[in-house]
């Protein structure tokens, strides 16, 4: 399964973009409406939450390019899924972002997961647009 982003403006330039974007405290802000908890790892290199209908979605920070890329993986190995967010410079004042969630998923948790999951991933990023 997968969802990606249509790019979206972000008003900090690349740097400043990546740096914001590793510190999951930021991730928080960027969380759809509905959330029901957000929880930071011990580790300070992921994070939990709960969305809506949705079981909790955790995120541990996989990978870092700097100041282009961060990939999130699952922290759960029965499920295999990434979030890869790519930074691309425009300027000195703003960058663009999309999101590229991969999942390997049977097709029953396929066919749950699918609407509220791409909802979720979507909102991430027109939340990015409004910062």
């Amino acid at each position: 399964m997968e969802v990606n982003t249509n790019k979206v403006r972000f008003s900090k330039n690349q740097q400043d973009a990546y740096t914001f974007l590793l510190d999951m405290k930021n991730y928080e802000q960027l969380m759809p409406e509905d959330t029901k908890s957000f929880e930071i790892h011990e580790s300070g290199k992921g994070f939990t939450v709960g969305v809506g209908a949705l079981p909790k979605v955790g995120m541990r920070l996989k990978e870092t390019i700097e100041p282009s890329k961060i990939i999130f993986e699952s922290p759960a190995p029965a499920f295999e899924y990434t979030l890869t967010i790519s930074i691309d410079a425009v300027d000195d004042n703003s960058s663009e972002i999309s999101l590229d969630f991969k999942g390997n998923f049977n097709m029953m948790i396929e066919m749950m997961a699918k609407k509220p999951l791409t909802s979720f991933i979507e909102t991430i990023s027109e939340n990015l647009e409004k910062i």
